[in-house]
């Protein structure tokens, strides 16, 4: 449709980070963050996923839940969900109708006007609660534009090097500077100093802070200890907002979040995630080192882009699988395979996507694993490759 090929044009203007322009379209809008109470997600890993998990609780307590989260796997209108469902096309084509003529005057990114329609959206469909992702760093975001009374930051660490720098201090700073006064702010435990940054700035902006302890107990649908972690926080995070929270287990159970140790089949044994960090790449060994002793020969299928920094795991991937591919999934954002080589020497190179998978699947055995990681890219050629859908949680 012609409205996304216009939303996608604007990513040619690039990451814009500060809040005026997203503030000068709110207020064009009519001010919608104004007339909804919103929780923001901050930190690093784990921010979709404790986003969708609490959604969905508040959705089983019958609350109306709007949900925005980034990026998407398929579909741009992933990214802004009512009750696990997309916006519809016609809500995208009347608000672009509305307001491209001041999308264009500020010049506006893809993130900002993103951001701007989930919250018109939620608005518009008189949404209970609007959970909001934050998409890079939390201070400059977009998402921080929406004032929220009530902050989930998740396991702080580096990413976005490149922008937010490699000192895990300043990326701390960077992303609890979202945190606006006398709000309610819950915290899963960080590593290093990062704990200290976030109570000092709470008790600078006099915030009620809430530690979160991680319950491994919990029984969920999301794989590894680390969704226990974003669960304890979603959790924490309820309780608060209901005092009372119902169905907890069963929203827990049936929470849905694509391309995180998602299982595509069984026969070989596929699994899919979008980890394109350190931290990330880890927890999904964790999950995958745990069933590694049910197959016979385990492949690791790796696509990353050139932005991101696995140096320091690299060495141990030669330790879970038994043959390592690389692949490209899009060509002006993938790692080059001659880069990639220098932290992961015993490699094979397939360029197109689509053939690795399918050489995969010709090499495989039913009794064999094959992990597909590394970025939300992988999203459209599984999507097609699959027959398998992204859209409904």
């Amino acid at each position: 449709m012609k409205e996304e090929k216009y939303l996608f044009s604007l990513q040619n203007r690039g990451i814009k980070l500060g809040l005026d322009r997203t503030k000068k379209l709110l207020l064009e809008c009519g001010s919608p963050h104004k007339n909804i109470k919103t929780i923001q997600i901050l930190g690093t890993n784990g921010k979709g996923s404790t986003s969708a998990i609490l959604a969905n609780i508040l959705k089983h307590n019958n609350y109306k839940i709007g949900l925005y989260t980034s990026p998407h796997l398929f579909s741009f209108t992933e990214r802004i969900r009512i009750n696990g469902q997309p916006i519809d096309s016609n809500s995208v084509k009347h608000f672009l109708k509305k307001y491209k003529r001041v999308i264009e005057k500020i010049e506006a990114s893809f993130f900002e006007v993103m951001t701007v329609m989930a919250l018109w959206n939620f608005n518009r469909c008189k949404v209970d609660y609007a959970i909001m992702e934050t998409g890079l760093g939390g201070k400059f975001d977009s998402v921080t534009a929406c004032e929220s009374d009530f902050f989930g930051i998740t396991s702080i660490s580096k990413d976005h090097q490149n922008i937010l720098g490699n000192n895990l201090k300043d990326i701390a700073h960077e992303k609890v500077a979202a945190i606006k006064e006398k709000s309610f702010v819950w915290s899963v435990k960080q590593k290093n100093n990062v704990n200290k940054i976030i109570q000092d700035h709470c008790i600078e902006k006099q915030c009620e802070l809430n530690e979160v302890k991680t319950n491994f107990n919990l029984n969920l649908s999301l794989m590894g200890n680390h969704q226990k972690e974003n669960a304890s926080l979603a959790i924490s995070i309820a309780k608060h907002l209901l005092s009372n929270p119902k169905n907890i287990e069963k929203a827990l159970m049936s929470t849905k979040w694509f391309g995180r140790n998602q299982v595509i089949q069984t026969k070989p044994y596929i699994i899919f995630d979008v980890a394109h960090n350190e931290e990330g790449v880890r927890s999904f060994l964790n999950v995958i080192g745990k069933k590694n002793h049910k197959f016979n020969k385990k492949y690791l299928l790796l696509s990353i882009q050139k932005t991101k920094n696995i140096n320091s795991i690299a060495s141990e991937l030669n330790k879970y699988f038994d043959h390592i591919f690389y692949t490209i999934t899009d060509k002006e954002k993938s790692m080059g395979f001659k880069q990639l080589k220098k932290s992961i020497h015993d490699i094979k190179f397939i360029e197109n996507a689509e053939d690795a998978i399918d050489h995969l699947l010709s090499i495989s055995q039913k009794d064999d694993s094959i992990s597909i990681i590394g970025t939300h890219f992988w999203g459209e050629i599984i999507e097609k490759k699959f027959n398998i859908s992204f859209d409904n949680l």
